[in-house]
């Protein structure tokens, strides 16, 4: 028996709604899940506006006062719930053969927008009538784990293979990485966040141009500049990058001090704007293949890199990190079924689906929990989607032990 599954997920730069339709065979870690269909939705003006405003950019015009939170998180929820739509009438499928949709929130908002995550879910639930799983972190954070990655549980399923062994690089807000090895149990895999993502980039371009751009888009000024060899060095040094792992990214690891501190160094080399960017794009890379040389365990064959998250679309990005995975084959994740902009997005499908399976969806020896836990809020559908979520959940209730030490 088949289940469709809805997945959300928004990114760590607020672009827009990513949502996925999964079909998945089978239950809990017997899951065989695969994308469907995925779409992003990008957020209309409006609302790229009030993200900028929320995340510090200029003063709001005179013509929105009454502009807030409220609105912000309004018309988030109104875009997820049309990426749902898209999503379901592109696999061909209708909301009354969706099991359950999972809801995954950013991990770190630039600027720390104030979004009402759980009322964004609240809506899609009321507007779309499926049970919505959300705060998938919440649980593991409680039991004393990071909440980082809470997707990796997921990912072993969506990108796990009998032969390959895989390694997914996300470049995210953080470059994440996580090897998941050929014909493995779940205990096998291991993943943590390598060092800093696009969030560094933005920032640097951001407080570089005074808030005129916002996204390097492929790396074009960044491949402008020159790699400040001193500077890298020093950056290289950073303790988070010798730390180890488990270990997730402060947002304030690579944030202000470390700006001030990059452009006064740059000042001094007489170093430009292209020169930091290309330097912190050599950091990211550096940082994503030293982390699996150092961190992950020997190597027992090749390793097959999939890229995931929005640094895909950055050319010089990719480029260097094919130097540092030099000798094992590097491509998209779209070469494994998942299209790179929608990992997250499968992720909190499956996530969902391990939850109401009664299967723990956190790794903690991965995000540092006192244990494995079920994870999620509950958002019951309408009466119609409720009840039959709520029966599947109940009938797995008796394997819940059982299953649990599983995970």
């Amino acid at each position: 028996m088949s289940r469709f599954l809805i997945g959300l997920s928004f990114g760590s730069g607020l672009e827009g709604a990513d949502a996925v339709v999964v079909r998945a065979a089978g239950v809990g870690l017997g899951l065989s899940p695969r994308v469907d269909r995925a779409v992003r939705v990008v957020f209309p003006p409006s609302v790229l506006d009030l993200l900028t405003r929320h995340s510090g950019g200029p003063p709001a015009p005179a013509a929105h006062p009454a502009a807030g939170p409220a609105d912000l998180t309004r018309n988030i929820a109104d875009t997820a719930v049309h990426a749902v739509r898209t999503a379901i009438m592109g696999a061909g499928v209708s909301t009354r053969d969706v099991f359950a949709a999972g809801l995954l929130e950013p991990a770190r908002a630039v600027g720390e927008p104030a979004v009402a995550w759980p009322e964004v879910a609240a809506r899609v639930a009321e507007q779309t009538g499926l049970t919505v799983l959300h705060g998938l972190r919440a649980r593991d954070r409680a039991a004393g784990g990071t909440g980082q990655p809470i997707t990796a549980a997921a990912e072993y399923l969506l990108f796990r293979h009998d032969q390959e062994n895989r390694v997914l690089v996300h470049l995210g807000a953080a470059a994440a990485v996580l090897l998941v090895p050929a014909d493995a149990k779940v205990s096998a895999v291991v993943g943590f966040e390598a060092g800093p993502g696009n969030q560094l980039l933005s920032a640097l371009l951001y407080h570089g141009t005074r808030g005129r751009e916002m996204t390097d888009l492929g790396g074009k000024k960044a491949v402008q500049g020159c790699c400040l060899d001193p500077l890298l060095a020093r950056w290289l040094d950073h303790p988070y990058l010798t730390r180890k792992p488990p270990k997730t990214v402060h947002p304030d690891a690579f944030g202000r001090a470390f700006l001030l501190s990059a452009f006064d160094t740059a000042r001094q080399l007489g170093a430009g704007l292209p020169d930091l960017l290309c330097t912190a794009t050599h950091l990211i890379a550096r940082s994503a293949g030293e982390a699996c040389r150092k961190w992950f365990p020997p190597a027992a064959g090749t390793r097959h890199v999939l890229l995931t998250g929005g640094g895909v679309r950055n050319g010089f990005l990719l480029q260097l990190l094919g130097q540092q995975f030099e000798g094992w084959p590097v491509a998209r994740a779209d070469d494994a079924g998942v299209p790179p902009l929608a990992r997250n997005a499968a992720a909190a499908a499956v996530l969902a689906a391990l939850t109401c399976d009664g299967v723990a969806g956190n790794l903690p020896v991965l995000t540092g929990a006192a244990g494995a836990r079920l994870i999620g809020h509950i958002i019951p559908g309408d009466a119609r989607n409720w009840a039959r979520c709520a029966a599947w959940t109940a009938d797995q209730a008796a394997d819940y032990p059982r299953m649990n030490r599983a995970a």
